[in-house]
């Protein structure tokens, strides 16, 4: 089973220390190189682009920007820390109905409100759902992206800090692959110079006919 650990924003500071500015994350940036563009496109009569479907793990990783030490190991399951399941309804189903291998995952979309994420628990050799809901604040859609509440931290304690912010995004390319697109930064600090400090991730997973796998 996959265990994933999540942290919700915390900013202290220091009684006699000024607060530095908020720094606000820069915009998503184009697709990497030799990449497919990011789709436009979106469910009819919203900003939510049109998810569903089956991807296979592992994705093709992209990286740009500074300071890689604080990254996660390269996995299988690599969407585990950066989709936020600890927000979404959790359901174990009691089987593998619909046939699932462990090297694929599963997003059923009925509308814009609402998403379903499956994955198989390779233990049990049973699927995990996870619903996940725009009215329950689990995401928001804007321009064809789907995009999940913002983590950031600001801990100063005895001179040393903690500071950072994480946006994670669901998107699609032209192909119908799904991309994460992650973008990783200070949160509060000097605007002018802390643009130059963000880490741009992108991890993009085929639909598995794209590459002939039923």
């Amino acid at each position: 089973m996959r265990n994933v650990v999540f942290s919700i924003g915390l900013v202290i500071s220091c009684a006699t220390c000024a607060v530095p500015e908020i720094v606000e994350i820069p915009p998503i940036p184009g697709p990497p190189v030799d990449w497919p563009q990011f789709s436009a496109s979106t469910i009819q009569g919203s900003e939510c682009p049109k998810i569903d479907g089956v991807y296979l793990e592992p994705p093709l990783i992209h990286r740009l920007g500074h300071d890689k030490k604080y990254l996660p190991i390269d996995d299988l399951d690599l969407y585990s820390g950066y989709i936020p399941f600890h927000l979404a309804d959790r359901n174990d189903l009691a089987e593998n109905e619909i046939g699932l291998l462990n090297n694929h995952f599963v997003i059923r979309q009925s509308n814009e409100s609402q998403f379903f994420f499956l994955y198989l628990n390779k233990q049990t050799e049973t699927l995990v759902e996870y619903r996940f809901q725009s009215e329950e604040g689990d995401f928001q859609c804007q321009d064809g992206q789907m995009i999940f509440p913002i983590i950031s931290y600001y801990v100063m304690i005895e001179g040393s800090n903690l500071n950072f912010q994480v946006r994670n995004i669901l998107l699609k390319d032209e192909t119908g692959a799904l991309v994460i697109q992650s973008t990783r930064g200070p949160f509060r600090g000097n605007p002018a110079k802390a643009e130059r400090k963000f880490m741009y991730e992108f991890f993009r997973y085929p639909q598995a006919n794209e590459v002939g796998d039923d």
